[in-house]
């Protein structure tokens, strides 16, 4: 009996030393807590000074840990920058990830440089998300990017929920013509055009053209502008603009986060999508296109854009697109098609907010008193998560309408 008990005892003191061993590992290795979000710790230099817009900080280290707490990535040497237009100086900023080396994390496909959105306008912080999955539905996903939600830490310093994404410029091939449609491009790209009705174009892709390629790339867009049916891929067109206007994304009209990009025969198809920090709620739109937030609908000249409302009509070509009875058609056609799917997005959302709810909470403890709510009508993740469900099927519910009214 006694043997058997010294047995038992000499087997417990070794369990608990391997215990021991494996715990007094894992801890040593980080200090997070468990939660059911990967973590993303990022040390910079000490002398490196603060992380700016565009500028690169070297020689900083990432460590990324699974959910359970175990490292699953540590950088041999990694670059970080801060980004983002009306979101960069916020105090809770975007970041750009830049690796030695293609990594992939958690099922994401394998990428050199990482973005790291803050969603700092998103009292849900999952319209971005959610905005990629609708994508997902359509004919744009081969060209959506994809990301995952993660906590992230700063030289030590807790930042809150992100979501990190693939980039835009990484969901078509280095040779494909990739062009954006935003106002805040205008001077930070070598290869940047207005067409003959004023829109602001940007070559994304390739980082080198040609003269003949970029005069081109010219004659094509504003060929478009003038005729675009012929020259556009009807698919990704419609599915675009049901997208756009199925999150209410208001962004668009300045244009601003707008990607086309030109297929081998030669016509532009849309995509990828891209922002929707200022989806799904109402706004104002002024006469120069720039969003308002709802409680300066009231000023002069700016029209208000609700549920009931077409958001993106005027849009780039959209104006003469819909005037078009086969374009019309079509978004008609691919509307029956891919309401279903739309309809069945309800539950991805629940999957979220079980996913995110505890991080997201603590998220908004961190940062909410800082500008609690510029645009966004909630000021707290549950009531902006409900108002977001809410909305989304509203809105299911008045596109159909909208979009069966087209003429």
């Amino acid at each position: 009996m006694k043997k058997t008990r010294t047995i038992y005892i000499l087997f417990a003191l070794a369990l608990l030393g391997l215990l021991a061993f494996f715990g007094w590992r894992h801890v040593s290795e980080q200090t997070v807590t468990f939660s059911s979000l990967p973590l993303v710790k990022i040390t910079i230099p000490d002398d490196a000074g603060p992380v700016l817009r565009d500028v690169w900080t070297e020689d900083c280290n990432v460590r990324i840990y699974g959910a359970t707490g175990w490292s699953v990535y540590n950088s041999t040497y990694a670059e970080l920058e801060g980004r983002g237009h009306s979101t960069s100086d916020k105090p809770k900023k975007p970041y750009n990830i830049k690796l030695d080396k293609p990594e992939s994390f958690f099922g994401l496909p394998a990428r050199e440089r990482w973005v790291l959105l803050a969603g700092f306008f998103d009292h849900s912080l999952m319209r971005n998300a959610l905005g990629q999955e609708i994508a997902r539905k359509t004919s744009l996903a081969p060209t959506t990017p994809q990301g995952c939600f993660v906590r992230l830490e700063v030289g030590d310093e807790e930042q809150g929920l992100y979501y990190m994404s693939e980039r835009v410029l990484d969901m078509v091939s280095e040779e494909t013509v990739l062009l954006e449609f935003d106002t805040y491009a205008l001077g930070e790209d070598e290869y940047i055009f207005r067409t003959h009705g004023g829109l602001p174009v940007s070559v994304r892709s390739p980082k080198k053209l040609s003269p003949p390629l970029f005069e081109a790339v010219q004659e094509l867009v504003n060929r478009i502008e003038t005729a675009p049916i012929g020259h556009i891929d009807f698919d990704t067109f419609a599915d675009y603009y049901l997208v756009e206007e199925l999150c209410q994304n208001g962004e668009l009209n300045g244009p601003r986060s707008c990607y086309m990009h030109i297929l081998p025969d030669g016509r532009m198809a849309a995509g990828p999508v891209w922002d929707f920090d200022l989806a799904f709620i109402p706004v104002g739109v002024d006469q120069g296109n720039d969003l308002r937030p709802l409680r300066k609908a009231g000023m002069p000249g700016v029209r208000l854009l609700t549920a009931d409302s077409l958001y993106n009509a005027r849009f780039l070509w959209y104006g003469r697109l819909l005037q078009d009875s086969s374009f019309v058609a079509h978004v008609k056609s691919r509307w029956q098609l891919l309401k279903p799917r739309f309809e069945g997005l309800t539950a991805y959302m629940d999957s979220l907010d079980n996913l995110i709810r505890p991080s997201a909470i603590a998220d908004q403890q961190k940062w909410n008193s800082l500008e609690p709510a510029r645009f966004d009508t909630c000021t707290t993740y549950p009531s902006a998560f409900e108002t977001l469900k809410t909305t989304y099927r509203t809105r299911i519910v008045k596109l159909d309408s909208l979009v069966n009214s087209l003429e």
